[in-house]
């Protein structure tokens, strides 16, 4: 399976602009069966907290959401997509636009309104680390 989503992802890169291909990835992201943080524990978290702060203080605590200068970023020490893992080398930066997507939906439905993603670093664009600058 991972071959063929890299050879999907090889062919989407060669046949679109950049802008289709976040498009098209990012709407992907809200229905990626692997994420390490369920819809319904963020919803239980949120309703667990007093303010939307309080809520972003508790998911920092329990997940990868930094806070820094004020600004929220959600950093991953490494690729953890499973579909990427053994191909990391070869791998497409387009696939981390549906973790973009993936990020967007969390906090929509966590806050309860329209949330900016900015991608700003990630593994498989050769970085050291996935950084995603959460626009709250």
């Amino acid at each position: 399976m991972e071959h063929w989503i890299n050879e999907l992802l090889i062919n989407l890169d060669s046949s679109v602009d950049e802008k289709t291909k976040q498009d098209i990835m990012e709407k992907c992201g809200p229905k990626c069966p692997f994420s390490h943080l369920p819809n319904d524990e963020l919803i239980k978290l949120r309703n667990e907290s007093e303010t939307e702060k309080d809520f972003l203080e508790k998911l920092s605590v329990r997940w990868r959401l930094k806070q820094e200068d004020n600004e929220y970023y959600v950093v991953f020490d490494k690729c953890y997509c499973p579909l990427m893992q053994n191909a990391l080398e070869n791998a497409s930066k387009s696939m981390c636009y549906c973790t973009l997507g993936s990020l967007k939906h969390k906090f929509e439905i966590s806050l309860g309104r329209k949330v900016e993603v900015e991608m700003l670093k990630t593994v498989l664009a050769g970085d050291q680390e996935c950084r995603f600058k959460i626009k709250v």
